[in-house]
């Protein structure tokens, strides 16, 4: 005869024991090479090191077709710094058998500029939209908005999310930049953007950095008034940054940022039922993560996250509970994450080399079920 606590001993051992086993995990596989950019002797006065950068922050888009495209920043001379017609250039690359072989498509450049933090979303109509930030440190800040109609090909200036213009150096010490756009659609069907913003810096109350947001009502052409999404009042100097947002099974939008300055660059998140009305705050940490984040919406409803720190991150709740699984890397820099088959994970990733800078890869991995 089992005495009755031996019982509940018992049956409490087997719950752990399943809910142990039934933590979802990811096993990590076979990675392939997306882009290498050769490493040249940089210029004698290059700051910014061009020589060595090779290629990083690489972004996916599965097209309606079922191709994927990646775009990514890549340095092919020493800069607008030494060059009046350099500066970081934009590759895009497609895969057609679902990411395991690359070829290079097309390169976007802004003579005299540099680009990077390339996003890509494709329209209703098959066109696609890549957005990035353009820059000459310290004087002109842009978001531009370009299109393409014959699937990344060919690309044409569309719009501009948002801007700061200045003479050199007087946007610099604090700098009032833009960047790192994301795209994601409303319920309604309209597109919206989110994005980290330094112009309210100057601004009777300040704040060193903001998460912006602003919709087009046609498609990118224009964009609409200014939403904060990430921000607390009485926290100036508080740096909410780097969004990505994606729409949970749930019905519910969930964005997520790193906040450096006193937060540290840790992983912040917060939800939203419409995408476009967000609560005041800075949000909610996700733990054993720290700055760059990406979040990923799998098809059965789990949360997948990633960022700098190189832990994933899985959330079988929304966003209520987070547990650690297997790393794709024990380096990572700028990696965004994305469901390449119907148990499949891939996880783009900026991968240093031995010569220096980095060079773009995808792996790939089995998440369980």
């Amino acid at each position: 005869m089992i005495r009755p606590f031996l019982k509940v001993t018992f049956l409490l051992s087997i719950v752990a024991h399943l809910a142990v086993a039934q933590t979802s995990s990811i096993v990590w596989g076979q990675k392939v090479l997306v882009n290498n950019e050769p490493y040249f002797e940089a210029g004698a006065q290059e700051g910014r090191n061009h020589g060595k950068y090779g290629s990083e922050y690489g972004r996916m888009l599965k097209l309606d077709n079922g191709s994927w495209l990646a775009a990514y920043t890549v340095s092919r001379n020493n800069g607008y710094l030494n060059d009046p017609n350099g500066g970081l250039e934009l590759e895009v690359s497609v895969s057609n058998d679902t990411g395991r072989h690359w070829q290079k498509l097309s390169v976007l450049s802004d003579e005299g500029r540099d680009l990077d933090n390339a996003q890509l979303i494709q329209l209703p109509d098959k066109s696609i939209l890549l957005a990035c930030r353009s820059v000459r440190w310290q004087e002109s800040y842009r978001l531009p908005v370009y299109r393409s109609t014959d699937g990344g090909r060919t690309w044409a200036k569309l719009s501009t999310i948002d801007s700061n213009e200045g003479k050199p150096g007087e946007l610099g010490k604090p700098d009032k930049g833009a960047y790192e756009p994301h795209f994601y659609f409303l319920d309604d069907g309209r597109l919206s953007v989110m994005y980290a913003n330094e112009k309210h810096v100057t601004d009777s109350v300040s704040y060193s950095q903001i998460i912006s947001q602003k919709t087009s009502p046609d498609y990118g052409k224009t964009w609409g008034k200014e939403v904060w999404v990430a921000y607390e009042p009485g926290h100036g100097t508080s740096r909410p940054g780097m969004p990505v947002w994606t729409k949970m099974k749930n019905g519910k939008y969930i964005a997520v940022y790193e906040i450096c300055g006193p937060e540290k660059c840790n992983i912040y998140y917060k939800t939203s039922a419409d995408g476009i009305t967000w609560p005041v705050g800075l949000g909610i940490i996700i733990p054993d993560q720290l700055g760059g984040p990406y979040i990923l919406s799998v098809d059965d409803g789990r949360l997948v996250v990633t960022s700098n720190q190189s832990n994933i991150s899985i959330s079988d709740d929304y966003g209520q509970s987070w547990h650690k699984t297997a790393p794709a890397w024990d380096n990572t820099l700028w990696s965004a994450l994305y469901q390449t088959g119907p148990d499949e994970i891939g996880i783009i990733n900026s991968v240093r080399r031995s010569e220096g800078g980095h060079n773009i890869q995808v792996r790939f991995g089995k998440i369980s079920r």
